[in-house]
């Protein structure tokens, strides 16, 4: 298992390598952001507008307990999938960037973007099947407890790992999610849970900003109220820090995603990668 993090933070350095060719892929996550808080920003100021509106979802959420109530449940699913559409979106724009990157081509933000226009159809449905999982998973989650709660976590753990493929898969076959499932499936036994390792690796590369970032974050909330500005200096650093983190820590792991699928799927060496550093993975 240590080697295996040990070589998921060698290839999250080959990615890094790949970034620097095409920064511009810091873009997509940045977008997505962006796009999420003009959606759910406007959704929420046009309801705080109306009064009838707010009237109903103050109501809502008053109710005891509102997870209950039907509507509640259909209205979260309706945010997830609105949020899930927005993300994948954006995420298979990046992976179409890695992608023609890992050919030996010179991709454009445009080029992700028109890529994730095409793929439209199979974005939704695939934002559909991801937003009905996981909002059949909350939904049993908030009614089990104990054994039964965290066994819904392992499902949810487990669906995650075997759907790691699946954007990938439909932006190069434009297949349904179905088939992407299934191929993902195979995907995924071929690593010997690779996959699974690495993303966890990569993300721990977030400790690293996360060092940095909190103690100024906490240091500037004590100082806050006797030096404001000096505080206030302190805070914005660590915050932006820790953004920046998970700004390049998404765009590293959609390059990882990409160059494992490439080797994974369809048994090419990604260009940029170490041969026998992506073929030990798979050993």
């Amino acid at each position: 298992m240590i080697e295996k993090f040990e070589r998921s933070f060698a290839l999250a350095a080959a990615c890094w390598k790949v970034l620097l060719l095409d920064k511009e892929m810091l873009l997509f996550p940045i977008m997505s952001t962006l796009a999420l808080i003009a959606v759910f920003g406007g959704g929420g100021l046009f309801v705080y507008s109306s009064p009838e509106l707010l009237g109903h979802f103050q109501a809502l959420f008053q109710e005891t307990p509102p997870d209950r109530n039907p509507v509640f449940w259909a209205l979260m699913f309706a945010l997830s999938f609105i949020g899930y559409f927005i993300m994948i979106f954006f995420n298979a724009g990046l992976l179409t960037c890695a992608l023609i990157r890992f050919a030996g081509g010179d991709p454009t933000v445009m080029d992700g973007l028109s890529s994730s226009v095409r793929k439209l159809p199979q974005i939704f449905l695939w934002a559909l099947v991801t937003a009905t999982v996981g909002w059949i998973l909350n939904m049993l989650e908030s009614r089990l407890k104990g054994l039964g709660r965290f066994f819904i976590g392992l499902l949810g753990t487990g669906w995650a790992v075997a759907t790691y493929f699946v954007v990938p898969i439909l932006v190069v076959d434009g297949v349904g999610p179905v088939t992407a499932i299934r191929r993902s499936v195979a995907a995924v036994r071929k690593t010997w849970g690779e996959a699974l390792v690495t993303h966890v690796g990569i993300g721990l590369l977030n400790l690293v900003p996360a060092v940095i970032a909190l103690p100024l974050i906490f240091f500037g909330t004590r100082m806050y109220f006797d030096d404001p500005m000096t505080g206030s200096a302190l805070i914005a650093t660590g915050v932006v820090l820790l953004l920046l983190g998970a700004l390049v820590i998404t765009t590293l792991s959609a390059i990882l995603r990409a160059g494992l699928y490439i080797y994974a799927v369809e048994g090419e060496m990604p260009l940029h990668f170490d041969s026998r550093l992506v073929r030990s993975a798979f050993d």
